[in-house]
Parts: C-alpha cells; structure tokens; sequence
C-alpha cells in the first residue's frame, strides 16, 4: 500500500500519542500517527484506555497552538470526528452528537474519543474511533467495565464500514479546517455546529468536578468551550473541566 507523506504509520505501539510527544521534534502540522494495534492507550486524566480489534486509533499534529486555544481542540476534533464519518457514511441527520468534553455518541452511545495534550506551539489530538467492534464479543471477555448499551460501532450503520486510509485522509482535512478556524475566529466560529450537536442540552445531569458532584440540566456550551449547567434554584455555573458522570437524554434515538 503506498502511504501518504504525511502518514506515520506504526505496525504496533503502546500509544500514538506517547509516540508523538516523544517524537515531536520530527513531526509537522498535519502529520498522523497510526496503528492498527494500540497496546496501552491513555484516556482523560491518565486512566488507561482499552482499544479491541476494529478501533481506528490515531494522533494528530496541529501547531501553532496558543495556550488559551488547546481546550478547545477537544470540541473541535469531535465535529472533525463527525464531519468525516458523515462524509463516508449514510446517517440520518443528528446521529452523530458531542458529549462534553471529549466524546462523540452515535444515536447516545459512545462511538469515539479524543485526548488533546500539547507542547506547545505544537499539539496532539488523539483520536479512537470505533470503526469495526464487534462490541457483543470484546465485552464477553470482561476486559472493560462498560455495558453494550454504553458503546457503539461504525460496523452498526454498514456491513463496510469506511477503510481506514480513507477514514484518516477526512479526518486530518477536517481537523485542519478546524484548527483553522480555531486559530481566526476562537472557539466562537465552531459554536452554532457544536451547539446542534450538543448531546447534553436541557439534559438533566450530574458532573464530578473539582469541588464535588454538581447537579443541573445542561444549559449549552459557551464561547470558552465550558459546560454550562443551570442548577435547581436556577443560577448558572459554567465548567471549564470535569465529567459527567450521569445524564438523561431529552430524546429517545430510535423515535
């Protein structure tokens, strides 16, 4: 297979982002990591992140990177997540949603996540998609601690689910308009996109942060890329991190 320029592609590695901090001085704006076989993937605040057979686990470099805009990355990379699959696939309208702050659900069941990290002006945004899981199987195992109904797979939408070059040549087109736009406009020209696609909106919920647990319906993403959750009394506390840890989705994805 004769592989772009611009493809680092790894046979096997512990994780594609470790790889790309530690191999940074080499690698340029628009440049991916790939591997078919990731062996210890990290997720958000260095919980180990598990990657079975059919996810697409890559990383890719994005720079210059202000330090006010590398929060954002995570938002922008799930609409560039998004954009690209909807680009390969034939998906009803809203399918495709953010869950703040670094997740992508097909019909509210996680299909991908992200991890920014950065040493800047250069970043990394890894990204695990679930391209061809056969989830029933991978959680018969007991290797991860999620239900069936927690998860999905590109597989679920077409019997041939994109390839992975193609998946990877959309990805690294949208993350780079992304970044674009980022490095013009701030967050504020990728807000009308992220807040159609906001799962979370008037959703009650429950978020773990810092200071405990904060309990609220979800009231939009704000031009900081912070969760907005409008507690009971109706006051309105806007998160710059945190998870949430419980919500109840407005709608119901197979109405």
């Amino acid at each position: 297979m004769c592989l772009p320029p611009w493809l680092h592609w790894l046979d096997e590695c512990p994780s594609t982002n470790t790889w790309a901090l530690q191999s940074l001085d080499r690698l340029a704006q628009g440049d991916v990591v790939f591997t078919p076989r990731q062996t210890a993937g990290r997720g958000q605040q260095e919980r180990p992140w598990y990657a079975p057979p059919g996810v697409l686990t890559a990383s890719f470099i994005l720079e210059p990177l202000a330090p006010p805009e590398l929060p954002w990355l995570s938002l922008a990379a799930g609409l560039a997540v998004i954009h690209a699959v909807e680009d390969l696939l034939p998906l009803p309208a809203l399918a495709l949603g953010i869950k703040w702050p670094n997740d992508v659900l097909l019909w509210g069941r996680k299909v991908a996540g992200v991890l920014c990290e950065a040493r800047l002006p250069k970043a990394v945004v890894g990204v695990g998609l679930n391209r061809q899981v056969d989830w029933p199987r991978v959680l018969a195992g007991g290797t991860m601690d999620v239900s069936p109904a927690q998860v999905a797979s590109l597989s679920e939408v077409s019997d041939t689910p994109p390839e992975v070059l193609p998946l990877l040549t959309q990805l690294r087109d949208y993350f780079l308009q992304a970044h674009g736009v980022i490095r013009q406009k701030g967050l504020t020209g990728l807000l009308p996109q992220l807040r159609q696609r906001d799962v979370l909106y008037s959703c009650p919920l429950v978020v773990h942060t810092s200071d405990g647990m904060l309990s609220g319906v979800g009231a939009g993403i704000d031009a900081w890329g912070r969760l907005q959750v409008q507690r009971a009394d109706g006051t309105v506390q806007a998160l710059s991190a945190g998870r949430v840890v419980r919500w109840e989705p407005s709608r119901r994805w197979d109405e």
